[in-house]
């Protein structure tokens, strides 16, 4: 159910075959989101206005406010343009707050299947606390679990892929895969980027004493 004044001569048949329905109004107009059953919603996502302009902040915070008036701040997610106003939404409520980024709608959807991961693929596309590094280590068949436990037990990061010598990335491998790469991608920490030659040392030492052990 989709509740604006976007679309005058109605919705697009692309939404239409996908059983959209659409209430002619205003989200800060009680009559208009009374009208579209907002109370029956699972989910109630706010948009802002415009992506960029600040001042959609305003808007969307007379509409989650009327969210908590009638008790349903904790299924709403919220568009907030300005990072500075994300506490007074949390402040009323609102299930979860996210940046808008209109090129990777899928960021809403798993807001609504798996809160909190929306947090995590933001935080990709900002580079606010976490971002991909890319490390040259060359890969002769060994475990990706023991590549993983490397670099986190050195506290570098997480790796999440590897580039194969033909050049191809394989993400999120098991950790049995025996892996022949020339590189890996890691997550790592925004004030704590490692060097590669911190990165290489990592796993030469732990690989030093898995043989050890052996």
């Amino acid at each position: 159910m989709l509740l604006n004044t976007d679309y005058p001569e109605g919705l697009p048949s692309s939404l239409v075959n996908l059983g959209v329905l659409l209430v002619e109004g205003h989200g800060n107009h009680e009559e208009d989101f009374q009208q579209a059953n907002i109370d029956e919603a699972e989910h109630i996502l706010i948009l802002a206005k415009d992506e960029i302009l600040e001042d959609s902040d305003s808007l969307t915070f007379d509409i989650c406010y009327r969210m908590k008036e009638h008790g349903l701040s904790y299924r709403v997610i919220v568009e907030c343009v300005e990072d500075e106003n994300r506490e007074r939404f949390k402040r009323i409520g609102a299930k979860s707050v996210i940046r808008p980024i209109r090129s990777y709608p899928e960021i809403l959807v798993r807001a609504m299947e798996s809160p909190g991961a929306e947090q995590l693929i933001e935080d990709m596309f900002t580079r606010a606390d976490d971002h991909f590094m890319r490390y040259s280590l060359w890969l002769e068949g060994d475990l990706w679990s023991d590549i993983v436990s490397a670099m986190m037990m050195a506290n570098l990061g997480t790796p999440l892929a590897y580039v194969t010598k033909e050049g191809h990335i394989s993400i999120h491998p098991a950790g049995n895969e025996k892996v022949h790469g020339q590189s890996i991608l890691m997550l790592v920490r925004t004030e704590a980027i490692p060097s590669a030659e911190e990165v290489t040392e990592a796993f030469r030492s732990f690989t030093a004493v898995q043989k050890l052990s052996a």
